[in-house]
């Protein structure tokens, strides 16, 4: 029974798991951030003007766009600048109410009498 324990099986569902699961990205692959500001600093090279000048035009638009009814741009600014909302999955004190027709309520309450009721066959 100790020889057993000593083997070790591998099994399939371990086989891809990381043996040190290191504190985030691996070296060398980008983040959001990098990119972003690769990007806007090649549209600054090509448009000639500077990154800053590049990201108030971009947000200025995005402004105007929420002003005529396009509110994505806005509330992703938002959300990157004070946060996403909370949104509440807790719904222990709440309770759910069912609101049923008169008709369904009166067949319910007379199947419930007619169950009730002594049979007159006795």
């Amino acid at each position: 029974m100790d020889k057993n324990r000593e083997k070790s099986v591998e099994r399939p569902q371990n086989k891809n798991l990381k043996k040190d699961a290191g504190p985030g990205r691996p070296p060398g692959l980008r983040n959001y951030a990098t990119i972003y500001r690769e990007a806007m600093e090649m549209l600054a090279k090509k448009n000639a003007t500077t990154v800053e000048k590049l990201e108030a035009e971009i947000i200025a638009n995005g402004m105007i766009a929420a002003r005529k009814g396009d509110y994505r741009f806005y509330k992703d600014n938002l959300d990157r600048l004070h946060g996403t909302a909370t949104i509440r999955t807790d719904n222990k004190n709440e309770t759910n109410v069912v609101i049923l027709p008169s008709e369904v309520i009166a067949k319910l309450n007379a199947d419930t009498k007619q169950q009730t009721e002594p049979s007159s066959t006795e």
